[in-house]
C-alpha cells in the first residue's frame, strides 16, 4: 500500500479564538520633532530597507535610533511610566528603533511585531493617515508627539497616504531578555 492509499481519519477539529491579554496606551509626549525628522531624512538616504519591509515607504536601518541620546531619553521616560503602572519590565531591553517616512501613495501593510514583548510608535507630525489596529478596533490619528505603546502581537496597518505631506514616525520593539 502506498501513501496515497492511506486514509486520514479526523478525530477532533477545533477552530476557535483564544482570549489573550493585551495592552494599548496612547499618550502625547514633548518631542523635538524637527531634530528627529532631520535624522530620519539622513537615515533613509543610506538605508537598504526602503520599500522592502511592511512599510511601503522610506525606512531607516532597524537599529538607527538605538544609539541616539535624545531618543534614549524618551525611552527612559516611557520605561519610568511603565514601571509606575507596574508593567513587568524585568529583563526587558530595546531591540530595534527605526524611522520611517510615508509620502503620497505609500502605506504600511497589515502586520504584527512577532516575537517582541511590546512595541511602540512615536509620530513626529500631524497627519490624516491613521494607523488601524483591527484586532481591538482602535484607530489612531497621528499628531506631533503622539505615542502609542501596544502588545506586539496586535496587528496594525495604514491605508495609502493620500495627502501631499509626508508622515514621519519612529517605531520600536522591546524584547524579554538581554539586549540585542
Amino acid at each position: 500500500m502506498n501513501i496515497k492509499d492511506k486514509k486520514m481519519i479526523i478525530e477532533k477539529e477545533i477552530i476557535s479564538k483564544l482570549y489573550r491579554e493585551y495592552f494599548f496606551i496612547s499618550a502625547v509626549v514633548d518631542v523635538d520633532a524637527k531634530y528627529f525628522k532631520k535624522r530620519i531624512d539622513e537615515g533613509v538616504q543610506s538605508s537598504n530597507l526602503n520599500y522592502k519591509t511592511n512599510v511601503i515607504g522610506k525606512h531607516t536601518d532597524w537599529k538607527f535610533f538605538k544609539q541616539d541620546k535624545r531618543f534614549m531619553i524618551l525611552i527612559g521616560q516611557i520605561l519610568n511610566y511603565l514601571e509606575r503602572i507596574n508593567f513587568e519590565l524585568e529583563g526587558c531591553s530595546l531591540g530595534e528603533a527605526w524611522g520611517l517616512i510615508e509620502r503620497f501613495g505609500e502605506f504600511t501593510r497589515l502586520h504584527h511585531h512577532g516575537q517582541s514583548y511590546f512595541s511602540g510608535v512615536l509620530y513626529l507630525n500631524a497627519h490624516s493617515q491613521t494607523v488601524y489596529f483591527p484586532d481591538i478596533n482602535q484607530e489612531i490619528t497621528p499628531e506631533k508627539g503622539r505615542l502609542v505603546l501596544f502588545s506586539s502581537f496586535l496587528k496594525h496597518c495604514t491605508k495609502r497616504n493620500l495627502g501631499e505631506a509626508p508622515k514621519y514616525a519612529i517605531s520600536f520593539n522591546f524584547y524579554s531578555g538581554p539586549p540585542t
